[in-house]
């Protein structure tokens, strides 16, 4: 709050504001959060299943395919999709913890 009232005080409008003090102080949380809703989005498995329309090439998921594979016995091709997101999800969180790790050298806190 004080730096928003410092940054009135010398004549920055609101956007100013917004763009100069208040969008990089929570730019790295931004950043995490987008991230790890997207790595949940991606090892997200029942509720999407029922979402999606099932349509052959245009709309099936992961999850769905999987469950495809699983019912056609085919446990090679579902396995290798399952570590497909695995692999996804790790360089999701290693992104996340890289971001963090580069936001805090920058900052000097390291």
């Amino acid at each position: 709050m004080e730096v928003e009232e410092a940054a009135a005080c010398l004549g920055a409008n609101r956007w100013q504001t917004f763009r100069r003090v208040i969008l990089p102080a929570v730019r790295p949380a931004l950043i995490t959060g987008v991230m790890l809703a997207f790595g949940r989005a991606v090892g997200e498995y029942g509720s999407i299943v029922f979402i999606s329309g099932n349509m052959p090439g245009l709309t099936e998921i992961t999850p769905q395919l999987i469950i495809i594979k699983l019912e056609e016995f085919d446990y090679v091709g579902a396995a290798g999709l399952g570590l497909v997101m695995l692999l996804m999800s790790f360089a999701i969180v290693a992104s996340v913890n890289l971001v963090q790790y580069l936001t805090t050298r920058r900052r000097g806190n390291a």
